[in-house]
């Protein structure tokens, strides 16, 4: 009898604990949606100005990675659909020397997209600044409005920032590169999510 007590008081209190993870859990999540909205994906025009590109790291030895490419020709793809003017590629020197935004010009222009027809912003370090200095430079290139592009696991932060910057953008995701592997697409889902909610609390977002 006294050992089946203490069974149902250990059942009570792990119950109670999953309860209360739950409900942590629960809350967490309706307070980063409510944070980081759905990403503007409806297309308002037929045309837009630019693709603006999201910067992401190129290999170490300068070419440009898998995730980069798939980046790349999916900016490449809307221009030779006639659906953004030109290409405005972002991204500094990050994880290794090597300029993103240069090495993203230089394939699109191994693409055939010639090279006048290309922007690059070469300063920023993350996507936050991404948005934040090509604002500006779209201004200066009298670029009004752009499609954003980057990976799907990267469409939601990409977003809150190019609204957070006054963009008047869409958010367009690129496929993933062939060797990406389900469980690193997801990986990447939940660390980037994870990211930007850690950021929200420090003040970053």
């Amino acid at each position: 009898m006294r050992k089946r007590r203490r069974k149902m008081k250990k059942s009570f209190w792990s119950g109670i604990a999953m309860g209360g993870l739950s409900v942590f859990c629960l809350f967490h999540i309706l307070v980063f949606r409510t944070v980081f909205g759905q990403p503007q994906k409806r297309w308002k025009r037929q045309k837009y100005d630019c693709a603006l590109v999201c910067g992401c790291p190129a290999n170490l030895n300068g070419s440009p990675s898998a995730t980069m490419k798939s980046r790349v020709e999916k900016a490449v793809a809307l221009w030779r659909e006639g659906k953004v003017g030109r290409l405005f590629f972002t991204g500094g020197c990050v994880k290794n020397p090597h300029i993103e935004s240069e090495v993203m010009k230089e394939y699109a222009m191994a693409l055939g997209v010639p090279k006048e027809q290309i922007v690059t912003e070469g300063q920023s370090v993350s996507t936050y600044h991404n948005m934040m200095h090509s604002k500006q430079i779209m201004e200066d290139n009298g670029l009004n409005n752009c499609v954003v592009v980057t990976n799907k696991w990267h469409l939601r932060k990409a977003g809150h920032y190019a609204e957070k910057f006054g963009l008047d953008h869409v958010m367009c995701g690129a496929g993933e590169p062939q060797n990406a592997s389900l469980m690193k697409t997801l990986w990447r889902y939940l660390s980037i999510n994870l990211h930007m909610y850690v950021n929200f609390y420090r003040g970053l977002s």
